[in-house]
């Protein structure tokens, strides 16, 4: 098949994102039929996007979308295969109609009895499309071809006239020392993808004075795209660079993208443009799911709004305020920025946090909280750091440099925890460094790792505020406050009463019931792949709802080898601090089944207990050689 020379009709999808991400199966086509000719059928903003290419033999342009005319137009040409990327019905009626002899698609749209060769996307459960990439999509299609699709890459070719004429129309772009960012903040999709204005204008002020950035405005021709502009560009304290007002070919666009040193995009087609070209890009999502267009691209921070309602694919937000492009804050924008200009972060996702303001340079805090902490004198670092109204819950055995304290508020009223980290030794800060894989303060590290377990579902104590202050190199200070779980307690303090009275069968479902979904809840932990290494009761909280919460994250991490050896330390210090007065051998074997997800101890699971137990035995030891008690002694396990 693929030595036969054929003529072949490709006809690509109409929006600029959908066909960037169909250049990996276009690619394959090409590789696949090197004997064929290929014409692509497209509008002529794709074939600008995607001119000059190695995939192609010939152009069609798409005139109008009567699809008999078009059937006729595709009759002339007597085309051996149709691949239709393309979902819509009318690509199907019309390589239909034109009689092509191999039609081959997805069965969408009701088209599927035209087809002679149908694909099905998949579904969910409840019926509807699974969020998958669109670059596994079309690859699909070529796979059904017998095309390899090993190669996932989006790809994008410079003309060199483009190079000359954009440099002709921006001469800010020539001899340029400091970074060029270019700002996507427009979408085709509808308003609900937008970020706004002001909070775009921020940010591009932001770039300018930290590192003296050119900032490109990107916007298409449609009016509200030059209105979002306009807006921008008005509300910045300095001058932004509006392409609204010198308008550019999509050639043209293509080689400003590929000297930026920075693209900050909403989700929309330009971010993909970034990608094909190897830009450094962040990508501000909100109503739509990140699954769709995932791409796995090394040099992209995703911020992921953070709302109830979202995804909900839908183009204009129906709630009374915009919750997920809302909760992107400046402040999370730009330290992205920051990590990807210096190196320090890649390829990640950041769930936005809902509410924080920074009341005062890298100073945090929840806006509900803004007007307390300003009466309460909470307006800085340093303030934070001299605040004494507090009871000191400090203990002994705590390193110097760390420091806890509890706190009232009354609008609203909380009960807060406050810890500080004061000049943490190098030594600390190298391995929390090495640790997290990028360079972060103690303070911060416990909230980032609160920050990604809550958006993976696992319960965590809200933060409330936090913020850090640097040296030139090494971190000075830095704090998280966070808020009381209500109605909590550790299980070290206390257990469910029915581990306490006397037994019955009532109280003995109830046990195995609660032992179950703590389980569970460890398990679903480990499933992050974080490591909590202080994993002991005193650590986990248990509301009266019946809610499991994990506290004291300073040590959470994500083990880079060894992370079998750090599971079973965790589960070891749970086995360890489980009181053998409330814990039989049958609860710790029906804890382990549960938390290995089987009816039935295997091989591996014993080998796992086994490795627990010596642990175990070895922190008793050193316990009771310091005369302090051991809660699970004598347990017989």
């Amino acid at each position: 098949m693929r030595d036969t020379r054929y003529e072949i009709l490709v006809w690509l999808p109409s929006p600029m994102g959908d066909a960037i991400l169909c250049t990996p199966a276009l690619r394959a086509i090409r590789r696949y039929f090197k004997s064929s000719r290929i014409t692509f059928f497209a509008n002529s903003v794709v074939r600008q996007l995607l001119s000059p290419n190695r995939f192609s033999d010939a152009w069609l342009l798409h005139h109008g979308k009567n699809p008999f005319a078009i059937a006729k137009i595709l009759k002339e040409r007597k085309f051996t295969h149709a691949i239709l990327f393309k979902n819509s019905f009318a690509s199907g009626l019309a390589s239909f109609l034109a009689k092509i002899p191999s039609r081959i698609g997805y069965a969408r749209e009701g088209r599927g009895f035209m087809l002679t060769d149908k694909l099905y996307p998949p579904k969910a459960t409840e019926g509807k499309f699974k969020p998958i990439s669109m670059i596994d999509y079309y690859l699909a299609i070529a796979s059904w071809l017998g095309c390899d699709t090993a190669d996932r890459n989006l790809e994008l070719l410079i003309d060199p006239k483009d190079e000359e004429k954009v440099k002709a129309a921006l001469p800010e772009l020539t001899n340029h020392v400091d970074p060029i960012v270019v700002i996507v903040p427009g979408g085709a999709f509808g308003p609900s993808k937008c970020w706004q204005s002001l909070r775009f204008a921020q940010t591009a002020d932001w770039m300018i004075n930290n590192y003296g950035a050119r900032v490109f405005i990107s916007v298409s021709s449609a009016h509200t795209e030059k209105k979002i502009a306009k807006e921008i560009c008005n509300s910045s304290e300095h001058e932004l660079l509006n392409l609204a007002d010198r308008p550019i070919s999509v050639g043209q666009l293509k080689s400003l993208f590929s000297i930026a040193d920075l693209v900050i995009s909403n989700d929309t087609g330009p971010r993909h443009i970034a990608i094909a070209l190897h830009r450094k890009l962040i990508t501000l999502f909100g109503p739509n799911d990140p699954a769709w267009t995932d791409t796995g691209y090394e040099e992209e921070i995703q911020i992921i709004g953070n709302a109830p309602c979202a995804p909900c694919q839908k183009p204009i937000c129906k709630e009374k305020q915009h919750l997920c492009m809302n909760s992107i804050s400046v402040e999370i924008v730009c330290d992205a920025a920051k990590k990807l200009l210096e190196d320090s972060q890649k390829n990640s996702a950041l769930k936005a946090d809902l509410k924080f303001v920074e009341m005062s340079k890298s100073f945090f805090v929840d806006s509900e909280y803004k007007t307390e902490f300003n009466k309460l004198g909470l307006t800085s670092v340093d303030a934070v750091f001299s605040f004494s109204d507090a009871l000191n819950l400090t203990k002994e055995n705590l390193a110097s440099y760390r420091s806890r304290w509890q706190f009232e508020t009354n609008s609203p009223p909380a009960t807060l925890f406050l810890k500080r980290y004061d000049l943490p030794p190098v030594l600390v800060q190298l391995k929390n460094w090495l640790l997290s894989r990028k360079l972060i303060s103690c303070g911060l590290r416990d909230r980032d790792a609160a920050s990604k377990l809550a958006a993976a579902g696992i319960n965590t104590p809200k933060t409330i505020s936090y913020g850090e202050k640097w040296g030139t190199f090494l971190e000075k200070r830095s704090f998280i406050i966070t808020e009381k779980i209500p109605n909590a307690q550790s299980l070290e303090r206390r257990l469910p009463d029915y581990f306490n009275s006397p037994i019955t069968p009532e109280n003995l479902k109830l046990r195995r019931t609660f032992i179950t979904r703590l389980a569970a809840f460890i398990k679903n932990f480990h499933q992050t792949k974080y490591c909590h290494r202080d994993l002991y009761f005193s650590h986990i909280f248990y509301s009266d709802n019946g809610e499991f919460y994990l506290i004291d994250l300073a040590r959470t991490f994500k083990p880079f080898f060894f992370a079998r050896r750090f599971r079973i330390k965790d589960i070891a210090q749970l086995h360890y601090s489980a009181p053998r007065s409330s814990f039989s051998r049958t609860d710790r074997l029906r804890f382990y089944l549960g938390f290995a997800g089987r009816d039935k101890l295997i091989q591996k699971d014993k080998i796992f207990i086994r490795k627990v137990v010596t642990k175990a035995e070895r922190m008793a030891q050193h316990d009771t050689k310091h005369g302090r008690p051991v809660p699970f002694a004598n347990c017989q396990c």
